[in-house]
């Protein structure tokens, strides 16, 4: 099961340490997303981050995020990946729920699929125990936010989230 880790939105102390460990630890696919950055804001974050890893970076407003099953649906736009959210009850914003009845997901032909043929990724709320749930719906991978940056040692937490997730590839 792919693990995707995105950025935390605001600045995070020690934040490119933790995002060059967790590429060493072997983060394949890193989402920036700093909606308040500007092109040049982003330039320099990047070039803050060995460049043996760049190809492994993705600005997250290039991917859709989708809300809903009937949105997932419309879409026409060809895309490598896609997200749903939120899947679970938000970790890094409070009061972000969900609306999805996982055994709907888990029944429609949109998941097993995708639209366009791009894997779709589970967002919002993902942690540890909810990357078995998110295997059996039939998402492709999961994407972590608050579940790294809220924790006070993100790199272990990491760690955490991707055995789960290696073990999830080995059962399916």
């Amino acid at each position: 099961m792919q693990l995707i880790v995105i950025s935390s939105p605001t600045d995070v102390p020690n934040e490119h340490e933790i995002i060059n460990s967790l590429f060493e630890e072997g983060l394949e696919m890193f989402q920036l997303h700093k909606p308040t950055f500007s092109k040049e804001e982003i330039k320099q974050f990047v070039q803050q981050i060995p460049f043996k890893y760049h190809n492994r970076i993705s600005l997250h407003s290039d991917f859709p995020k989708f809300h809903s099953l009937k949105e997932l649906e419309e879409h026409k736009e060809k895309y490598e990946y896609a997200f749903l959210s939120p899947i679970f009850d938000g970790i890094s914003k409070v009061g972000y729920k969900s609306n999805f009845d996982l055994q709907d997901l888990k029944n429609s032909p949109l998941l097993r699929r995708g639209v366009g043929g791009e894997a779709l990724i589970a967002l919002g709320g993902i942690d540890e125990d909810k990357i078995e749930i998110c295997s059996e719906v039939g998402f492709a991978g999961v994407a972590v936010l608050g579940a790294i940056w809220k924790n006070s040692s993100p790199v272990e937490k990491y760690k955490s989230l991707k055995a789960k997730c290696q073990k999830k590839d080995l059962v399916f």
